[in-house]
């Protein structure tokens, strides 16, 4: 079995997709499940049909960029909520694409990994996206990443990181939509959308060195700035502007943690946390830290 994470962007997003950089962080708690049992021939066995439209993609993408997979019976679950930019379907797509290497004695590295499950969403499923979900999915780890060239940091704060992750199932919206609107713009030369991808780049450069240096008000910045810039170029569903307020109100920094309807949030301490948490949850919201 092959186990990969839910994600959520903490400052620089959606600027992957547009030669720009992002912090993003693992969320442990959601996670996507991959398995692969020895069978006669290869299949894929999945009761929900858009999951087993994304398993086929994968196996198809797999064998094409890498080589054909053992016979064994592809499957996978998921706890990650579907459609609130957690970065579910790469999630599933990558612990699959892990999964089928190792029936084979193939080794991804990270880069390699995120680029093959991105040119699948792509390519075979149609949809928009960027790379930093996959990059920070494939490295399991806090990272800053770089697109232009690709390249992959590794963070290490000198302690811990207060963060939440919210959201609200009946919110969930597919980031296939932003997205595109967005790539149309920025291919356009809007002025204005390029110009906010350069600042988004520099929003996650100090956050970065924020998390490095342990300095979580300058973190808190970054993340809120990062989400101001977001909200002048990207329509922000009321759900999550809502989100953003409420968890501004009561003290803590936040960002929108994908595209789709989920929030990232940094708390002062564990204390604030879970005051957090009740007041998210007293609003209806789902809240892990």
């Amino acid at each position: 079995m092959s186990t990969c994470q839910a994600r959520a962007a903490l400052a620089g997003n959606p600027s992957d997709g547009y030669g720009g950089a992002v912090v993003a962080v693992p969320v442990p708690d959601l996670a996507a499940f991959a398995s692969a049992e020895p069978a006669d021939r290869f299949s894929v066995r999945a009761a929900d049909p858009e999951l087993a439209r994304l398993l086929s993609a994968t196996a198809h993408g797999f064998a094409d960029a890498v080589g054909r997979p053992t016979d064994v019976t592809l499957s996978a679950t998921t706890t990650i909520p579907r459609s609130v930019g957690l970065g579910g379907s790469s999630a599933l797509i990558i612990g699959a694409l892990r999964v089928l290497a190792a029936t084979i004695d193939h080794r991804f590295d990270t880069i390699a990994l995120a680029e093959l499950a991105l040119s699948i969403e792509r390519e075979r499923l149609g949809i928009e996206a960027g790379l930093q979900d996959r990059l920070v999915q494939a490295a399991g780890q806090l990272v800053s990443k770089r697109f232009d060239p690709v390249a992959v940091e590794v963070l290490h704060p000198p302690g811990d990181v207060p963060l939440f992750v919210a959201w609200r199932r009946e919110a969930a919206q597919t980031s296939d939509t932003v997205h595109r609107s967005l790539r149309r713009r920025f291919e356009a030369d809007d002025p204005h959308v390029v110009a906010s991808m350069h600042g988004l780049a520099e929003q996650a450069a100090i956050a970065a060195e924020a998390l490095t240096s342990g300095d979580h008000e300058r973190l808190g910045v970054a993340m809120n700035r990062t989400f101001e810039i977001r909200a002048m170029i990207i329509d922000v569903d009321d759900t999550t502007t809502s989100m953003i307020e409420l968890a501004v109100d009561a003290g803590a920094a936040a960002n929108s943690a994908g595209s789709g309807g989920s929030i990232v949030g940094l708390a002062r301490d564990r204390e604030h946390l879970a005051d957090l948490a009740r007041v998210f949850g007293s609003h209806g919201f789902q809240i892990i830290d």
